[in-house]
């Protein structure tokens, strides 16, 4: 597992300066507000437990002429998880509801006149990813001891998950 800190790029990445976009559930009877369980939850079926939301930077970008990878900003996008949906330009910060571990997979689109991508992401356990990159510090050795000693108290549903900020690459259609 390689851990940053930091990334270095030759351009700065956009500012995202439109408000935060919240996600519109798909089965709006039984949300309130971002929670997509609510209904089921409160009729006593065993669903996810809602813990609030979690906010995504999403962006574009495409591969230019000199090979390079170039942002790009006001390209159409959609989200889709199965459980709620977003339209958006790109940069955008999207709200989501967090389910822990169980977060479901997000599919992003994004199409402009001549190109399109997409990407699927998924949420990651945040908890152990901190505690790994802390441990990397020590070398393998630590990185070994934290490894096991994570495996062995891992609770997913103590722990904090995340989805990663994520870029979709755009290619020329076909």
């Amino acid at each position: 597992m390689i851990c940053a800190t930091s990334l270095l790029v030759a351009c700065t990445p956009a500012e995202i300066s439109s408000p935060p976009i919240s996600v519109t559930p798909t089965n709006k009877a039984h949300a309130v507000g971002l929670d997509v369980y609510a209904g089921p939850r409160r009729r006593g079926n065993p669903v996810p437990k809602f813990r609030g939301q979690e906010t995504i930077a999403v962006r574009s970008s495409a591969i230019v002429s000199d090979g390079k990878r170039k942002e790009l900003s006001g390209v159409p996008c959609t989200l889709d998880s199965g459980l709620y949906t977003a339209s958006f330009v790109t940069p955008a910060n999207l709200v989501v509801p967090d389910y822990g571990p169980n977060s479901p997979a997000i599919f992003i689109r994004c199409i402009s006149e001549d190109q399109s991508g997409s990407k699927t992401i998924n949420a990651f356990n945040a908890t152990t990813q901190k505690r790994m990159c802390g441990a990397s510090a020590g070398g393998l050795i630590g990185v070994l001891v934290v490894g096991a000693v994570t495996a062995a108290r891992a609770d997913p549903e103590k722990g904090e998950f995340a989805y990663p900020p994520t870029t979709v690459l755009l290619r020329p259609k076909k």
